[in-house]
């Protein structure tokens, strides 16, 4: 069977290039629905600052919240209009009505050589992950905040940049999907229901197999699959993401994002009552030569999807 192949188109660029260097983590809002909020980890190769951003689906204009540090994720609350964001080693609140900030006091490492990087709201609290900022030494981890006690503990350790993740809970515990992009390791994990221990570990896809690094992934709307952006740092000009199947790792679908290599993560969202996927894409150390190719690097991309309808959203963090 012929696997189905998309084209992504542009679907927003950000006018200033500091929001084109690392945008991640796009995420329709719950809470606004006519809004996509994403996070521009950082500013610059030398910035140690980012934002948080929302992108009006309606009207196409983006609202820029700068950040005193560099974002690596964020996930919406149970109140309306605060989030909550890994914002270098530790967890804060952002009002996006106006951008301040509010300390939790949740510190996640004093490691500086480390900072949050890509996470998603699961069922009782928060999963995310920390990269080390060389992209060299396998310092890094996954975690989980526990909202109700407010507690932080890692899950996976040994990492070098824990990036895109899914986790799906049953009555046993819970298998997790996830990424440390360095390495290129895309596997599947068995936890207990306190994602405490992991009792089993599966490679899903081979490095060697793998179009590039893969960076953030979102659960498919069939509940078997993940869809994978891939980071390729070489010089070509078009990127690629995939869906890939969670039993067997083989590729479903594929996107083709012209013009922007360096893809970052998938997004799902319904627009003229079809399902469609973002992308978010970065320049992120391109040099002048790459970027003579790749004239869309930074930009935002919408493509079609095989699905009817859009996965279950995130839950709202208590």
């Amino acid at each position: 069977m012929t696997t189905p192949h998309f084209v992504a188109q542009p679907f927003f660029t950000p006018a200033a290039e500091e929001l084109r260097f690392l945008p991640e983590g796009p995420r329709v809002l719950r809470n606004q629905p006519d809004m996509l909020g994403w996070v521009a980890i950082q500013h610059a190769a030398d910035s140690p600052v980012g934002s948080m951003n929302l992108l009006n689906l309606e009207t196409g204009v983006n609202r820029s919240l700068p950040l005193p540090g560099r974002p690596g994720f964020f996930a919406e609350t149970k109140q309306p209009g605060i989030v909550l964001i890994g914002l270098e080693r530790r967890l804060v609140l952002c009002d996006l009505r106006d951008g301040s900030l509010t300390e939790t006091g949740i510190r996640v490492t004093d490691d500086e050589r480390v900072i949050i990087n890509d996470g998603l709201a699961v069922d009782g609290g928060v999963l995310f992950g920390t990269k080390h900022l060389a992209f060299e030494l396998p310092i890094a981890g996954l975690y989980y905040f526990d909202s109700a006690s407010r507690s932080v503990h890692q899950v996976l350790g040994g990492q070098i940049c824990s990036n895109g993740k899914t986790l799906m809970r049953d009555a046993g515990g819970a298998t997790l999907v996830d990424i440390d992009s360095r390495p290129k390791s895309l596997a599947r994990f068995r936890l207990d229901v306190a994602l405490r221990q992991v009792s089993e570990t599966r490679v899903l896809v081979a490095p060697e197999r793998l179009p590039g690094f893969p960076d953030g992934l979102r659960l498919a709307p069939d509940g078997k699959s993940v869809v994978v952006a891939f980071y390729n740092p070489d010089a070509v000009s078009d990127g690629k993401a995939q869906q890939i199947c969670l039993d067997s790792g083989a590729v479903l679908a594929e996107w083709i994002i012209p013009g922007s290599p360096r893809v970052t993560c998938p997004e799902f969202l319904m627009r003229d009552g079809k399902v469609k996927v973002v992308f978010t894409t970065a320049i992120e150390g391109m040099p002048p030569e790459i970027r003579a190719i790749a004239p869309e690097a930074g930009t935002m991309f919408i493509a079609d999807t095989p699905f009817t309808q859009c996965p279950p959203p995130p839950p709202l963090v208590d």
